[in-house]
């Protein structure tokens, strides 16, 4: 069987839970499946066909604009290999460039709803500048019809979590939930990080994309608790320059704000396993992969526990954050004055739950409808 991905991450160093999860599916798979990949250019991806999406216009530093210049070359370097048997295209950013090479080849189109320019509007992330313009509604609305279009004639859909599908009630008959995954195996750390600040502070990470969808400007805003030491693990790819700026200034003028850069790999596993907690306060949150990985870290989660989030994290694993700046201080606090006894009732809870997102099963259920497909 022969399956063309279309996928806009990185697999050596993922921007998101897209990356890992395809890594895995990959790895799981790639015995059973020829996967022939169009993705995100990638010095070492690991995938034995691979062919990278480039922006051939480099002087258009435009987001919403090389996305969908995207469609197009998805698709033109789709058509360098063999014919397929399936489409799979990941995100909403792949999905028009899937659904041509699908009408081109008259073969079936499997979509992965990883994010939706829909579903982000809903809370107030358009694609665009300034929605409230001309050329910004219009920016925007091509995103939205383009997925739309894309959704409504897809033979089987993909959701990650229970969560995101409330966002497409309409889609739910061919709609089936696969979510990310964690393997509590190789989730070891090898060595201790000793993170900037006081080295007597608690240590809270974000590890994650610098987008809005994220609620970075609440932690930015948030009353931290003395004692606390904010630490912002990512990489400056893919992330929103307004928030990054945001970022910047903060660590400039308060002394328990800290950067470290991106993290990948077994440095990633090291970094969240030296820190104390993981705070993921998204307003928007198609699964949140980073949540299983905190829980594997053994650390206290602090979440918003919107959408996907809600589907694994309640309060017998962590600690709810809510949408704003006081909840975010609220849950610090309450961070600050946690017992053992309750830290470790957390953690041993965190643990249990990351057992029921196996990466063998989550390939399983993929392979399976790859098969249904077929």
């Amino acid at each position: 069987m022969k399956v063309l991905v279309l996928f806009p991450d990185s697999i050596s160093q993922p921007i998101g839970g897209l990356g890992i999860q395809f890594k895995h599916i990959y790895e799981q798979l790639k015995d059973k499946i020829d996967f022939y990949v169009v993705g995100y250019p990638d010095n070492n991806p690991g995938i034995k066909n691979y062919r990278e999406a480039k922006n051939p216009i480099l002087e258009v530093q435009h987001g919403t604009i090389i996305t969908l210049l995207g469609h197009s070359i998805y698709f033109a370097e789709a058509l360098k290999f063999p014919k397929p048997d399936i489409i799979h295209a990941y995100d909403w950013t792949t999905y028009y460039a899937g659904l041509l090479l699908s009408q081109h080849y008259n073969i079936p189109l499997l979509l992965t709803m990883q994010l939706s320019s829909n579903a982000l509007a809903t809370v107030g992330i358009y694609n665009c500048n300034d929605i409230n313009t001309i050329d910004g509604y219009y920016l925007h609305k091509a995103h939205i019809e383009t997925e739309w279009l894309t959704l409504q004639k897809a033979d089987k859909i993909i959701s990650v979590s229970n969560g995101y599908n409330k966002y497409f009630p309409s889609l739910q008959h061919k709609t089936i939930t696969i979510p990310n995954g964690i393997n509590l195996n190789e989730w070891i750390p090898n060595k201790k990080i000793i993170f900037p600040g006081d080295s007597n502070n608690i240590k809270v990470v974000y590890i994650g994309r610098f987008a809005s969808m994220k609620g970075i400007d609440l932690i930015l805003s948030a009353e931290i608790p003395k004692g606390i030491d904010i630490i912002f693990i990512g990489s400056s790819d893919g992330g929103d320059k307004h928030i990054i700026q945001s970022i910047e200034d903060k660590i400039n003028n308060h002394p328990n704000f800290h950067y470290i850069g991106p993290a990948y790999g077994q440095d990633k596993i090291n970094k969240l396993c030296s820190a104390d907690a993981v705070i993921i306060p998204s307003y928007h949150e198609p699964f949140g992969i980073v949540g299983l990985e905190s829980l594997a870290s053994k650390c206290i989660t602090i979440s918003s526990r919107v959408d996907g989030l809600g589907d694994y994290l309640n309060d017998s694993n962590s600690l709810h954050c809510g949408n704003t700046s006081i909840g975010i201080t609220n849950s610090l606090k309450t961070l600050k004055l946690l017992s053992q006894e309750h830290k470790e009732k957390l953690i041993f809870n965190g643990l249990e739950t990351c057992k029921n997102y196996s990466w063998d099963e989550i390939a399983d259920k993929y392979y399976n409808e790859y098969i249904s497909l077929f």
